[in-house]
């Protein structure tokens, strides 16, 4: 995702605000690979093997930095900052990568390293709301279903519905509908006699 030169965040392309992804690091690219994971284990007296319990996956989180482009007058940069300083998290998708989706946050410390001619860059911490990426939302229109996906269709008479049983159903001008169940304490009790039997 770094290799990116554009990002869209909140719906708003970096392309309309100026900015461009730099890396400022210089050399190889550094990402994260897979989610931070923390085995979650017990330990007991006289045992040195623990038992194992559970994995918890942390949220992604990662540095960005971005190059300002048309930077002339300090309410440039106040529209970026607005731009980005979001309170809660909002989709980030990345241009090499558009079918993914990031719902992220600005959070920790940012910088803005320049040179006093108005040219530099920001240096921003962004975390997850999950350890996953999530897809695009893709609507379908006019699907067609193959005869074998139909589905079972239950006729509403006594008469052709012999693959089961009649349990708290009946056969109304509506077709089956639920009768009416009373599972009070007392009812339960009247018909029972061991504790067993509930």
């Amino acid at each position: 995702m770094l290799e990116s030169i554009h990002f869209m965040y909140d719906n708003i392309s970096s392309k309309d605000m100026g900015v461009n992804i730099a890396w400022s690091k210089g050399g190889l690219f550094e990402e994260n690979f897979l989610p931070s994971r923390k085995i979650i284990e017990r330990k007991v007296a006289n045992n040195e093997k623990p038992y194992f319990q559970r994995v918890e996956h942390e949220p992604l989180s990662f540095q960005l930095s971005f190059y300002l482009e048309n930077w002339v007058e300090d309410k440039d940069i106040r529209k970026i900052a607005r731009w980005l300083f979001q309170p809660y998290y909002k989709p980030l998708v990345f241009d090499s990568n558009p079918n993914r989706v990031i719902h992220a946050l600005i959070e920790g410390n940012s910088a803005l390293l320049h040179n006093g001619l108005k040219q530099g860059y920001v240096e921003l911490s962004i975390r997850c709301d999950s350890p996953y990426t999530y897809s695009q939302e893709q609507s379908f229109t006019n699907l067609t279903f193959r005869d074998a996906n139909t589905g079972y269709h239950i006729i509403d008479d006594s008469h052709t519905f012999a693959q089961g049983e009649f349990i708290n159903t009946k056969v109304t001008s509506n077709g089956l509908t639920i009768d009416n169940i009373n599972n009070s304490w007392g009812i339960l009790y009247a018909n029972t006699k061991k504790w067993g039997e509930l």
